[in-house]
């Protein structure tokens, strides 16, 4: 599977699914950025929202990214998830319904720094806001870095 570049395009919109799955088509595609070089300012292994993922799913990220590095698409990222943590698909489909209504506020920012959800008259605010938080990014990811 082709990776998307992250420093000229987001990932795939937090609410896109895999069987029912929210943030696993998300997720992935950052993986697969990170390994391409083309993350950008995206967070991958300081989110808070990929730590749940991968809390609810019984998974280390380490061990995430080596599934997503041997798998074809994400619908096998979905299966592999199953057979390396039996029960995760349920618990990750109910964390799926929970999630957004838990997260809305954050999810409502998140479309608007993505794009999907921004008024014309926010694209200088972000763009703005994304240059001052790019030193911030990187203490993020000193403080707390990528375990692969």
């Amino acid at each position: 599977m082709t990776s998307t570049d992250l420093q000229r395009g987001a990932p795939p919109r937090w609410c896109e699914t895999i069987d029912g799955i929210v943030w696993l088509p998300r997720l992935a595609a950052k993986v697969r950025a990170h390994d391409a070089g083309t993350l950008g300012t995206y967070l991958l292994g300081q989110s808070p929202i990929d730590d749940e993922f991968l809390k609810v799913a019984q998974l280390r990220y380490a061990d995430f990214i080596a599934i997503v590095r041997a798998s074809a698409d994400d619908a096998a990222v979905l299966a592999a998830i199953g057979a390396a943590s039996p029960g995760a698909i349920d618990c990750l489909r109910l964390w799926s319904l929970e999630m957004p209504v838990r997260r809305r506020s954050f999810m409502w920012v998140l479309d608007v720094d993505d794009g999907y959800r921004r008024p014309a008259w926010l694209n200088v605010p972000v763009a703005v806001v994304n240059a001052l938080m790019t030193p911030l990014i990187a203490l993020a990811r000193k403080v707390r870095p990528l375990k692969v």
